[in-house]
C-alpha cells in the first residue's frame, strides 16, 4: 500500500508567466502537472518542455494545470531570469513557471530539497484533493502519463484511505 502525503507548497523567489502566483493550497480541486526543469538540461528540452506543453494545450479548460519550477542546482551564472524569460519566449511556453528559490547553504534550491528531487526533468503529479500521486524522475511516456491525469480527473475525491495524517504541507522556506 502507497501512504500518501499532500504535496508541500513549491518554495519560490519568483513567477513568469502569470499575474498572480499560484499555490498548490489554491489549486486544490484540479490535477496539477508540475515539470521541473533547468533551460541546460537536454532531457528537459527535448522532452519535458515540449512534453508540458502539449499538456497545457491539451488540458486547458479543464480541471488541470500545468506548472513549470525551474531549478537551478548548477550552472547558476548562466541561468538567470532574464535568460530564463527569454528561454521561455523562444519555446512559446505559456504556462506558470516558478523559480525555485535558492538555497541557503550549498547549490540544491529550496523546493528540490524539499522533494528530494534527484535532478531535472522530474515530473510531479498532484491529485485534485492535493496529494502528490506521482514523482518521476527522467522521461516518462506521453501515452501512461495522460492515462494517468485523466485518470486522476475521473477519479471521485473521497478522503483517500492510505493518506498521511498530518495536516500540513511539509516544507517550510529556510530562513536567509
Amino acid at each position: 500500500m502507497v501512504r500518501l502525503r499532500l504535496a508541500p507548497e513549491l518554495i519560490t523567489e519568483s513567477w513568469l508567466n502569470t499575474d498572480t502566483e499560484p499555490s498548490l493550497s489554491s489549486l486544490q480541486g484540479s490535477v496539477v502537472i508540475i515539470y521541473a526543469f533547468q533551460m541546460l538540461c537536454r532531457g528537459c528540452v527535448e522532452h519535458s518542455i515540449p512534453q508540458a506543453k502539449r499538456l497545457h494545450q491539451l488540458f486547458t479548460g479543464k480541471p488541470a494545470q500545468v506548472l513549470g519550477l525551474h531549478s537551478v542546482f548548477e550552472h547558476h551564472a548562466a541561468m538567470s531570469n532574464v535568460s530564463l524569460t527569454a528561454f521561455l519566449h523562444e519555446y512559446e511556453v505559456k504556462f506558470p513557471v516558478a523559480v525555485d528559490r535558492p538555497a541557503v547553504q550549498g547549490s540544491i534550491p529550496q523546493t528540490m530539497q524539499c522533494y528530494q528531487l534527484q535532478g531535472t526533468p522530474t515530473l510531479l503529479l498532484i491529485d485534485r484533493q492535493g496529494y502528490l500521486r506521482r514523482q518521476s524522475f527522467g522521461l516518462l511516456d506521453d501515452i501512461q502519463l495522460g492515462a494517468e491525469v485523466m485518470s486522476l480527473l475521473l477519479e471521485d475525491q473521497p478522503e483517500h484511505p492510505f493518506a498521511a495524517t498530518d495536516s500540513g504541507r511539509g516544507c517550510k522556506p529556510a530562513a536567509d
